[in-house]
């Protein structure tokens, strides 16, 4: 499956600005993508290994958080992945930084995995004790 996002990390050796910034938006519906498949794991992750992890009536995560902040995170990463292409563009250097990319992209990946990493962690301190979270 991700062998085919291959073409993401690749770029023409020159480009005009406005070639820049089309090869960053190419990129936002896969970035989208990647960040959804992440988020929908995460998300189960919380919601299921989180709640094994508390006492019986305490939530892990607030439920109207599980809600609301899926579509919040998403419009505010969206914002986010806007900046590359500005600071590309602002800075430019005759082609697109790819390294630029990837970085964010990296980091886009590991924030939204930190909540489902830290349900596991959470659920493993658990089994370790053998106490729940309160």
């Amino acid at each position: 499956m991700f062998s085919s996002y291959q073409w993401m990390f690749e770029g023409p050796e020159t480009a005009t600005r406005r070639e820049v910034f089309r090869w960053w938006e190419a990129r936002r519906g896969n970035y989208n993508l990647l960040l959804l498949f992440v988020g929908v794991v995460t998300w189960i992750l919380v919601l299921v290994v989180g709640s094994h992890a508390v006492k019986p009536g305490v939530d892990f995560e607030e439920p109207l958080a599980m809600i609301v902040g899926p579509p919040v995170y998403a419009l505010l990463a969206n914002i986010c992945f806007t900046a590359g292409p500005i600071f590309d563009v602002l800075f430019y250097v005759e082609r697109p930084r790819l390294t630029l990319f990837k970085v964010g992209l990296y980091f886009s990946l590991a924030l939204t995995a930190l909540p489902g990493i830290w349900a596991v962690v959470a659920w493993l301190i658990t089994v370790h004790t053998g106490k729940k979270l309160d």
